[in-house]
């Protein structure tokens, strides 16, 4: 699948990145000025060549690579000091344009649309001999995606791939504290035979370091509430536990509590899997007249209680969550009252909960 093979090559130059500090080498020293770009034909926006090279100039002062000059260097300019004769500057005027604004290097280029694609090329000359040092390139089918691409392109120019790029990106995002709400709908059962809808609700705050969470529902004949948290390890994988408890009226009544353990998984910043598994821990259930049996034995038979949960974030402040929540406690055969007739025949008491919902995120500065 394309997002698999996309998250495991960003993995991959993530290591190369966050445990081998590259080393930007004499590149620092190496003043450039940045050129209108040549519109060879109209791309559907106006003052394209001026807009793509504002944007590559940001983009390259936000690298810091090279020292570059804030100054736009604007083709009407050149024109009228008889630094640049046509609309593709040459090795010589690369020369005399170095030498009038005192730079080492120009980046320059030029932009099309052919057919449905809009296509730019950056280069950047060597002022002193005219000679080509890089050369970029990038197409898109959209206008919107320009400026992206114009980014890609930049970084380019600075010896940076677009999969690096993707990385720096992401990791830029996980820095970025987010708190995230949302409400959805959930199908609830138990092994008696009973289902019903409920209300899905669902907090959490993360950042870099991790998560923590509160969801549940808090609506319906089977009612759910779960706390959990996970530490990351490395960005993208985290060790996670939740505790839990679960509440059937669905039945005379049952409830139980849970403890599981596992990890949370997000090789890119816009999709996250969590698994997590475990045990009960107690467990309660009323007979018809009230009676209460409580107490009842622990059931750590793995996987008798799990957690699995899918999420994309579908827009910048919107994710869609999915999850599925699976209980189970056992043990009781010995303690119902003689003549009680229990719903649960196989002296087990289970419930499931499959849940989708969105999330609506925010930053925190």
């Amino acid at each position: 699948m394309e997002w698999y093979g996309s998250g495991y090559r960003l993995i991959l130059v993530f290591f190369c990145i966050f445990l081998v500090q590259p080393l930007q080498a004499q590149d620092q020293d190496i003043s450039i000025a940045v050129v209108e770009f040549e519109e060879k034909n109209s791309i559907g926006l106006e003052n394209a060549g001026r807009i793509v090279a504002e944007w590559t100039v940001t983009e390259m002062k936000k690298i810091g690579k090279f020292q570059i000059q804030e100054r736009l260097l604007l083709n009407k300019v050149l024109e009228e000091q008889n630094l640049m004769l046509s609309g593709v500057i040459d090795s010589e005027q690369a020369v005399d344009i170095g030498r009038l604004y005192g730079v080492q290097a120009i980046v320059t280029g030029s932009l099309m649309k052919v057919g449905d694609f809009i296509s730019v090329t950056g280069r950047m000359l060597n002022v002193e001999n005219g000679e080509v040092l890089k050369t970029a390139s990038i197409r898109t089918d959209s206008l919107l995606n320009l400026e992206t691409e114009i980014i890609v392109l930049a970084n380019a120019l600075c010896d940076i791939s677009r999969n690096e790029w993707e990385v720096r990106e992401d990791i830029a995002r996980r820095r970025i504290a987010r708190l995230e709400a949302g409400v959805g709908i959930g199908y609830v059962y138990d092994n008696a035979e009973y289902s019903g809808l409920g209300l899905q609700t669902m907090a959490r705050y993360r950042d870099f370091w991790g998560q923590v969470w509160i969801d549940g529902t808090p609506v319906g004949g089977i009612r759910n509430i779960e706390v959990g948290g996970a530490v990351n390890i490395i960005p993208f994988i985290g060790l996670a536990a939740d505790y839990g408890i679960v509440f059937d009226e669905l039945v005379d009544y049952a409830s139980s509590t849970y403890a599981n353990f596992g990890i949370v998984v997000s090789p890119r910043t816009d999709m996250e899997l969590g698994i997590l598994v475990g045990g009960a821990l107690t467990g309660t259930i009323w007979t018809e007249d009230n009676n209460e049996i409580d107490g009842l034995s622990s059931y750590w038979d793995i996987p008798s209680n799990y957690n699995v949960w899918f999420s994309y974030q579908l827009e910048d402040n919107l994710q869609l969550f999915i999850k599925y929540t699976g209980t189970e406690i056992g043990g009781f055969e010995d303690k119902i009252p003689d003549g009680y007739i229990h719903p649960f025949t196989d002296f087990e008491f289970k419930t499931g909960r499959f849940s989708i919902a969105g999330l609506y995120s925010f930053a925190i500065e």
